[in-house]
């Protein structure tokens, strides 16, 4: 992302002031500026930069340090703590939430070990317990540090509970538990607000519970935040127990992560080469992606080639060979495209595959229509102003083969890119692996077979 004006003017204080060692002039320009806007600004600092920033803010200011260590990128975040070292580290994790420690920490090795040995008692105490927790599932990203009150308790006596509490997290929903801590009920402010103070809370507290397990997975978390347009949502435990909020940033940070991570395997890579500086492990990591699509045209090449002798009967066929493939190749992973967004965000479910699927098939039917007619008209026209030769055979049938293979490659692109998807959804599979590679190759050798399939069956005697 490109830096505005002011963003340059703080990139060229701060590097000023690490020249000079004036560090207090530094942490005074870091507390004004928003840690949201710095990460920017801290992606063009050099690596020494960066670490000097970090070492100045772990000794002179935890509490800012954390803000702005939990602004990076976790891969970002962790590789400072590790060049920081314990102490330097510890120092500012004490000051992150939970949550936010966590997550970085779960990024280390063997470095975080040491780390947490450093760290307050109990601030460790939380962090482990959120590393316990699968990662990417809810229990990983909650903060377990939730208010709660007992649900025989009154309005008056909530209210005060919450003014003495101070600072809570989400404020906005209030969560009624009984005596085990088993969440029965969930009172919003404003709710709490309106009745008289002598009200129980169990009598005006709302049952019908949104809730989640520590071990739902968090991108259902994200889905279900979303489609009830929740600013939080409780995260129970095995026994229904309150152990901890999912709040709406934690959401929008998975989204983000979730996106980025679909966008890079359907392009047959991985989120690592973001921050993979060598070329040599950047190429074994996209080359098995590549491995499908290389097979997948030497078999195309090979199903066209075994039917040389019609390629030469008729040589305007071969000219049209890459748009057949292309458009097939361009409409399967278009199709595609929108399952597997559909499928991620819940918007298309098991309920609607069926539905989806002739959809987009009618969809593939009538653009195939449209451009076949479009190919093969010009490809009539090559032959009738003599630009091209119909090699002895009239020379709408050329046009027909050439329009009939292009819609049916659109047509059969389409029903692989719906249906590929669906069945990696159904067996479990992330159904992002399933795009450019494998169905640009499935579309180049389906798309073969037909055109030397309509080549052989209308125009070789």
């Amino acid at each position: 992302m490109p830096l505005d004006r002011r963003q340059k003017v703080v990139l060229e204080s701060v590097r000023r002031f690490l020249r000079r060692t004036a560090f207090g002039h530094l942490m005074n320009l870091m507390a004004k500026t928003r840690p949201q806007d710095f990460s920017p600004i801290f992606d063009n600092l050099t690596d020494r930069e960066q670490l000097q920033v970090f070492r100045a803010l772990a000794d002179r200011d935890q509490e800012l340090g954390a803000s702005f260590l939990a602004e990076l990128e976790p891969r970002v975040g962790s590789a400072i703590l590790r060049r920081l070292g314990p102490a330097g580290a510890a120092a500012l994790l004490n000051r992150c939430a939970d949550d936010d420690a966590a997550g970085l920490l779960a990024e280390l090795d063997e470095e975080a070990d040491a780390i947490l040995a450093a760290m307050k008692p109990e601030e460790k105490d939380a962090v482990e317990q959120l590393l316990i927790y699968e990662e990417e599932t809810a229990g990983r990203i909650m903060t377990p540090d939730v208010f709660s009150l007992h649900e025989q308790m009154t309005v008056g006596q909530a209210i005060a509970e919450l003014q003495a509490e101070g600072d809570v997290e989400m404020a906005f929903y209030l969560y009624i538990v009984d005596d085990r801590t088993h969440l029965v009920g969930v009172l919003s402010l404003r709710e709490l607000l309106l009745h008289p103070a002598t009200t129980q809370l169990s009598s005006i507290m709302n049952t019908d519970l949104i809730t989640v397990q520590v071990s739902t997975d968090q991108e259902d978390v994200a889905q279900i935040v979303a489609k009830y347009d929740l600013l939080g949502i409780p995260v129970l435990d095995e026994q229904g127990k309150l152990a901890g909020i999912v709040t709406i940033d934690d959401v929008v940070d998975v989204l983000r992560e979730e996106a980025t991570e679909d966008i890079f395997r359907m392009a047959g890579t991985s989120e690592e080469e973001r921050h993979e500086p060598s070329i040599l492990k950047s190429a074994r990591v996209r080359s098995p992606w590549l491995l499908a699509t290389f097979f997948g045209g030497i078999l195309a090449a090979v199903v066209i080639g075994s039917r040389e002798e019609a390629m030469q009967s008729f040589p305007l066929l071969a000219v049209f060979i890459p748009v057949v493939l292309g458009m097939g190749g361009a409409a399967g992973n278009q199709v595609a495209t929108v399952l597997i967004r559909g499928i991620a965000t819940g918007r298309i479910h098991e309920g609607m595959f069926a539905r989806t699927f002739f959809r987009e098939v009618g969809v593939a039917l009538l653009l195939g229509l449209l451009y076949g007619t479009l190919i093969g008209a010009f490809c009539l026209a090559l032959i009738e102003f003599g630009l091209a030769e119909s090699g002895g055979v009239p020379s709408y049938w050329i046009a027909v083969v050439v329009a009939v293979s292009l819609a049916s490659s659109m047509t059969l692109a389409t029903i692989v890119g719906s249906l590929f998807p669906v069945l990696l959804e159904k067996v479990g599979i992330d159904p992002a692996i399933a795009t450019t590679p494998f169905i640009s190759t499935a579309t180049d050798v389906l798309g073969s077979l037909v055109y030397v399939f309509l080549v052989v069956w209308l125009l070789l005697p």
